[in-house]
């Protein structure tokens, strides 16, 4: 199985699809994070803004598309080439990054903001194609490693541009360009590459298209839930989302307040939790030997809920909030303390542990959905991740303000964990009797 997995790079029916995906995901980090660093550090300031505000506008400017647009996206990637589609979405993407370039020169903070929700609009359209043409590349015996490693990449690439872009856009004043410059090239390799994905035919030629977004959204999401198959498969990738997105949110506030930790200890910890993800994506295609099965989601949303249980009691008892800052923790002195060995452990087994629950869940989205209408479950799928973290951090927040600490709060979605076993073990009961 590990030769398989491995060697799928040695292919042209999966390297052209890994590279333009893997790039497309690292420049939207790139953009996002320089953004939210030059929003903290400068333009904030020079509209008598909090940080804050706007960079909570700026990632919710990227997140709506997918609510708005992903119906219409599925649609499209259902009717029309595949293959074709991903070129011009990555021209487009060309385009995208030479107007960035013009807003970072100019300091623009709407046309900053415009260009990130620009991109937002075209990783909704990507989406649905993503992984709606996998199937068609791969053999079923490879479907569950390409989504592993297609999974594994898509987290390292968050990470590379978050350490990126943040590093490089405070640069004095040519960081931007410098990102800009980065990005423009990283577009044009993932359009190069992108010519290179194999032709699939289309799917539903005979698909009329809705263009009433609300709708075909409607309809989509009314689909997905009455699909015995996809609706726990869905629940289960969402609810994996929401919990990474409660994790990377916290993180911050964990390292500052609980572990007195600076910046460095914050990157480390972000590090291994993206890696974390990568490695369970990966292990879990090794556990399963290819076959695509809901096996491992009941015992791998468990062991989500100890790890983390362990993660919430290994962190101090006291508030580390006092803390000047010149007194915080660097990372050399984080890691003298073995008690924080044990903190960073298991949040790296957090992360690994919701990788082997959502990899799994995807691969039964796609085998077990009509070809023709894949894109378009994939599309529903989207915007059911966007709502569940969309309300999954508005619930945080919420909690958050009558109170609870952070650490209460994890704690708290721990045991949430068991709300989703259900969804699991029917989906597990369910792919039995369609076998």
């Amino acid at each position: 199985m590990g030769r398989t997995q491995w060697t799928l790079f040695g292919t042209k029916r999966f390297l052209p699809l890994f590279i333009t995906q893997f790039l497309g995901a690292l420049n939207d980090n790139l953009f996002r994070q320089a953004l939210i660093m030059l929003i903290t550090f400068r333009l904030a300031a020079e509209v008598g803004t909090h940080p804050a505000v706007l960079n909570n506008l700026a990632i919710g400017l990227f997140i709506l598309p997918y609510f708005l647009f992903s119906a219409l996206a599925g649609q499209l990637a259902d009717k029309f080439e595949k293959s074709r589609q991903i070129v011009w979405i990555k021209i487009w993407e060309i385009g995208l990054m030479v107007v960035g370039a013009f807003a970072f020169y100019t300091s623009s903070l709407p046309l900053l903001i415009a260009v990130l929700s620009g991109l937002g609009l075209q990783s909704t359209f990507f989406g649905p194609i993503k992984y709606g043409i996998l199937p068609d590349l791969m053999k079923d015996d490879e479907l569950l490693s390409a989504n592993a490693l297609v999974e594994a990449g898509t987290f390292i690439a968050i990470l590379i541009g978050i350490i990126i872009g943040g590093l490089m856009v405070v640069q004095g004043e040519n960081g931007g360009l410098m990102v800009s410059a980065l990005m423009i090239g990283l577009a044009i390799i993932g359009t190069l590459s992108g010519r290179m994905v194999p032709k699939t035919g289309r799917a539903a030629p005979d698909l009329e298209l809705d263009f009433n977004i609300f709708r075909a959204t409607g309809q989509q999401l009314k689909s997905a839930w009455n699909s015995p198959i996809a609706r726990p498969a869905i629940i289960g990738i969402s609810w994996i989302w929401l919990y990474g997105s409660i994790y990377i949110t916290q993180i911050p506030d964990i390292v500052k307040n609980r572990l007195g930790g600076d910046e460095t200890v914050v990157t480390l910890i972000i590090a291994g939790f993206s890696i974390g993800i990568g490695v369970g994506s990966l292990l879990c295609s090794k556990i399963l030997k290819g076959h695509v099965s809901a096996n491992l989601a009941k015992p791998a949303l468990l062991a989500l809920a100890v790890v983390s249980l362990v993660f919430c009691l290994a962190l101090p008892d006291t508030s580390a909030a006092a803390i000047a800052p010149e007194n915080l923790l660097s990372l050399g002195a984080f890691l003298s303390h073995p008690v924080n060995w044990l903190i960073v452990t298991a949040l790296i087994g957090v992360a690994i542990t919701a990788g082997m629950v959502i990899v799994p869940l995807y691969a039964i989205l796609q085998a077990h959905t009509p070809r023709a209408e894949r894109s378009r479950m994939i599309a529903a799928n989207n915007i059911f991740n966007s709502a569940f973290m969309a309300g999954g951090t508005i619930i945080a927040a919420g909690l958050i303000a009558t109170g609870l600490s952070t650490a209460q709060i994890l704690v708290l979605y721990a045991l949430a964990n068991g709300l989703i076993l259900p969804a699991a073990s029917s989906l597990k009961t369910r792919l039995a009797t369609a076998d």
